[in-house]
């Protein structure tokens, strides 16, 4: 019975001793000391090789590792004015934009559909283009785009292009329309989450490989969204590291022109590593009045009345005063009830154009046999969406005109 009592007790230390070992190797990991972690994960390499026990996860770590350390050297030089503590599941409504950068919504609010993804909508400045995040068939988040055409949103186009990535919410397009930031768990994530950033190149139709925007925007945590406010020059991004269950930190900070990093040769790592955690946010306050004037930003941007925006369907243009962006706006009922037509061939207008775009584009990856099958149904196509475009156009003339001159015979 002593046997087994010393037995039990020695296994029970072991396993306290691993655990305890584990949690350390974390600890190191999160406040960047990347040599003991480092030790300690070769440590238990050494142990589980000898053991004959796979070391998957002890490689993964010295490889997240290294990625941090190559990181933290090109840690951004950022002026961060302020954090605020907020709820995770309404983080949004605490990012406050101006119009001019666009607008964020829950995908629940935005599509009215349930979502229990936590996914995010960004809309454009103009209300015409989107970027959002849902399930794909095989139920992993990922990117997709709709462009509105006629009062309806396209069908999504996945941007199938970020491979990189295993898991992506969170979009936010810069106003220039090319630059996309979104957060992503894969390959070149060192925590959760982290913030990427794309670009899409306008001659091949598509958004190049994305890349890590590295520290201090993101850490061993989850960094859920950046989004820059370039009309109050004021930037914004969401972290949960050293925040509890349910909360995620807000940082604002002031956008550079072009990135700055901090001279290694003046920051060893001990110094760096507080700047990369972000773990006190005066730390990074060179000029003081660049952080008066941008918390005055700031304070003038949390104090702003909330603006209630109208629902539109869409945006039709009766004469220089008069806008309508819903059907009961028309006072025809005939012009109301040519509008719904319009709307309707409009949308499918543009499911043709999607399907001849499919076309031409298989077309480029032929060979000549396939081409020669795929030139007829593409020149048909094209004839027919040229038509419609005509008649669509022609349509949109007469029923401005029916619906001026019904105002007209009113007054």
């Amino acid at each position: 019975m002593r046997h087994i009592k010393k037995y039990l007790l020695s296994t029970l230390c072991s396993l306290c001793l691993a655990s305890a070992q584990a949690q350390t190797i974390e600890d190191y990991i999160n406040h960047y000391q990347f040599d003991e972690a480092e030790e300690l994960l070769n440590q238990n390499i050494k142990k589980r090789t000898r053991r004959r026990q796979t070391t998957t996860v002890e490689e993964e770590k010295l490889q997240t590792v290294k990625r941090m350390r190559s990181m933290i050297n090109a840690t951004e030089r950022l002026t961060v004015v302020d954090s605020i503590v907020v709820n995770k599941k309404n983080f949004l409504d605490h990012i406050k934009l101006s119009e001019e950068s666009g607008t964020l919504h829950t995908y629940a609010a935005f599509f009215n559909r349930s979502d229990s993804s936590g996914c995010t909508v960004y809309r454009s400045e103009l209300g015409n283009k989107i970027y959002f995040s849902q399930p794909d068939e095989n139920k992993t988040l990922r990117l997709y785009t709709s462009d509105l055409v006629g009062g309806k949103w396209t069908t999504p186009h996945e941007l199938d292009e970020l491979e990189g990535d295993t898991v992506q919410n969170y979009p936010f397009m810069m106003s220039d329309g090319v630059t996309l930031y979104y957060a992503a768990q894969g390959n070149e994530s060192i925590g959760g989450y982290d913030i990427f950033v794309t670009r899409y190149d306008m001659d091949e139709k598509k958004f190049l490989y994305p890349e890590n925007i590295g520290m201090p925007y993101n850490s061993p945590a989850n960094d859920y969204m950046l989004a820059i406010d370039e009309f109050n020059n004021l930037g914004w991004f969401v972290s949960d590291r050293n925040q509890p269950e349910g909360k995620v930190c807000i940082y604002v900070f002031i956008p550079n022109d072009i990135r700055k990093v901090y001279d290694t040769n003046i920051y060893p790592p001990e110094d760096l590593a507080p700047l990369a955690l972000l773990t006190r946010i005066a730390d990074t306050w060179g000029d003081q009045d660049a952080v008066k004037e941008a918390r005055q930003r700031l304070q003038e941007v949390l104090s702003a009345p909330k603006k209630v925006v109208k629902k539109k369907d869409f945006e039709f243009v009766i004469n220089d005063q008069t806008t309508y962006t819903l059907l009961k706006d028309f006072q025809s009922k005939e012009g109301r009830d040519r509008m719904a037509r319009w709307m309707k061939n409009m949308r499918q207008l543009e499911l043709n154009q999607q399907h001849l775009q499919t076309l031409r584009d298989r077309y480029a990856a032929s060979n000549e046999a396939q081409r020669q099958t795929l030139g007829p149904q593409i020149l048909q196509i094209e004839a027919q969406c040229e038509k419609d475009e005509a008649a669509m156009k022609a349509e949109e003339k007469a029923i401005r005109n029916l619906e001026i001159s019904f105002r007209a015979k009113k007054q």
